[in-house]
């Protein structure tokens, strides 16, 4: 059936305005909606308001025989699917309510398009401000690769020039503008690279250090604690150091972490590279140290020194270290080592000689400062009872083997006496060396030449007596009358003779211990010169 019935002359069909006026707000209120939905709900809703008007079911078999009028609408908002309805009264609608619903149906049609519209615009605009948070996100991104890439870059190029840890630590600070710091595997600040000084300094952790680094090899990544982000340096099992960030504003973006594990990573082979080295350095220094105090030629001696940089044309001696039972030697070694590398001085060391466990013996420049070296010890190992014996000074390799027995005969003797620590040089021992039970005629014979071999020269060279002189005088008590009528010599002439003898041999024959050593001395030439002494 047509929506249109036909017109009766007789019959007013001009809509009324209270009909216009439901019409008009309904199809206000769907211009209103922004659901497709919604605008059908309120079609259904709106039929009955017009006349016998329902919405026929689809599932409703359709009788065309039947007298029910029936109309099919169809609503397309030309981009979604179109909407199929039948309309059905149960007789044909008057020509007032059949304007009414084509009236109706106009802006249900025009209320779904808008509303299309309106969707159509929405999702537009979501699928643009999802394409610009894309965009956006990909150039942080690029950004932020393109970062990571000139981190890289920039330590791939240090690592080619072989830059140390301190380049490495300054290349850090002038990329993060923070403060940078690397402490060696004990705690111990290596290097500092930022606008000041380094502060008072306190390792990582303090007290808790342990459990610090603990937790950063467990994370993989660099860990912030109090005010510094940790990362440790650590190839393989082998902790080598921790390289930090010091932030206590808490500015760290992710970037300088980034860089941080880059330079830490970097570290960590140079680091290794550098222990592999030192190893290797050490091995060979301990095997050379050991043929010096076994005894070697010269020339293979000084061409292996040569070749580890050591320096052994000057006149060297021996250093024999024990710090107590509870101080193993391979302690007492790296302590020693840790003072090399903070005085930027060398030595050969040797420890777990066979013969002479628990003892770490040290080939040195004889100049070097032995008590300096004490104090150092002491620092790193503690105020145990600590010994350095000190060997003679020899001008050639081949005598270092007395030397660096003259040291362990120095450390025993002072180990034995009542004050067991501090350094015992094997020159000073004085009247110690011809007691002790490791002594032998040589040791005595050393003895006499150290403390009257002045003399004895000058008397071979004029005939003279001065080692008589002295002799007798010290056996007179150093009594100036009786030794000049003992020699029958005026007693000026004792005068002339004892100032002469304090010129040749520079000792003061004032002290004590200067008088007792001479004294012996004179007594052991009588011995070994086959007369009886007194």
């Amino acid at each position: 059936m047509d929506l249109e019935a036909a017109p009766d002359p007789r019959v007013d069909h001009t809509p009324r305005a209270t009909n216009l006026s439901a019409v008009v707000a309904v199809t206000a209120h769907m211009h209103d909606c922004g659901n497709r939905d919604e605008i059908l709900a309120l079609l259904v809703e709106a039929l009955p308001e017009l006349g016998p008007f329902t919405v026929e079911s689809e599932s409703v078999l359709t009788d065309e025989s039947d007298d029910v009028w029936r109309h099919r609408v169809l609503l397309d908002d030309s981009w979604s699917r179109p909407v199929s309805l039948t309309l059905r009264a149960d007789y044909p609608p008057t020509p007032v309510q059949a304007t009414l619903l084509e009236l109706l149906i106009q802006h249900t049609g025009s209320a779904l398009r808008a509303a299309s519209l309106r969707s159509r615009a929405a999702t537009h605009e979501r699928q643009l401000r999802e394409a610009a948070d894309e965009i956006t996100a990909l150039g942080a991104r690029a950004a932020r690769l393109e970062e990571q890439a000139k981190i890289h870059d920039t330590f791939g190029r240090l690592a080619a020039t072989g830059a140390d840890e301190t380049a490495v630590a300054e290349t850090l600070h002038l990329m993060t503008g923070l403060a940078v710091g690397v402490e060696d595997a004990f705690g111990n600040l290596r290097v500092w690279a930022g606008p000041d000084k380094a502060p008072r300094y306190r390792k990582i952790g303090g007290g808790n250090r342990v459990d610090v680094l603990r937790r950063a090899a467990m994370e993989g990544h660099p860990l912030r604690h109090d005010n510094r982000i940790v990362q440790i340096v650590r190839p393989g099992q082998t902790l080598l150091g921790v390289l930090y960030l010091s932030d206590p504003e808490h500015r760290a973006t992710d970037l300088d972490t980034v860089a941080l594990e880059h330079a830490a990573t970097m570290l960590a082979v140079d680091m290794s590279h550098r222990r592999s080295l030192a190893e290797t350095e050490a091995r060979l220094s301990r095997d050379l140290g050991a043929d010096l105090l076994a005894g070697t030629d010269d020339d293979s001696a000084y061409s292996r020194a040569d070749a580890l940089g050591y320096d052994l044309h000057t006149p060297q001696r021996v250093l024999a270290v024990h710090w107590g039972p509870d101080t193993p030697a391979e302690s007492v070694t790296e302590a020693f080592r840790r003072h090399l590398t903070s005085s930027d001085s060398s030595a050969l060391l040797v420890h777990g000689n066979e013969h002479r466990t628990g003892i770490l013996a040290a080939v040195m420049d004889a100049k070097t400062d032995v008590n300096f070296i004490f104090t150092a010890l002491e620092k790193s190992l503690g105020p145990a009872v600590g010994v350095i014996g000190v060997g003679s000074e020899c001008t050639s390799p081949s005598g270092l083997p007395d030397s660096y027995t003259h040291a362990i005969r120095a450390l025993e003797i002072r180990k034995q006496s009542l004050s067991p620590r501090g350094v015992a040089l094997f020159d000073e021992l004085g009247v110690y060396r011809i007691l002790d039970s490791h002594s032998s005629t040589g040791d005595v014979e050393a003895f006499v030449q150290e403390w009257l071999g002045p003399l004895l020269d000058y008397d071979r060279e004029h005939r003279s007596t001065m080692t008589a002189t002295l002799a007798q005088y010290l056996e007179c008590g150093g009594k100036y009358d009786e030794t000049a009528q003992a020699l029958r010599i005026h007693r000026s002439t004792l005068r002339y003779r004892m100032s002469r003898i304090h010129e040749l041999t520079g000792r003061d024959l004032r002290s004590v211990d200067t008088r007792l050593n001479l004294h012996l001395a004179s007594r052991a030439l009588q011995v070994l010169a086959g007369g009886a002494p007194g």
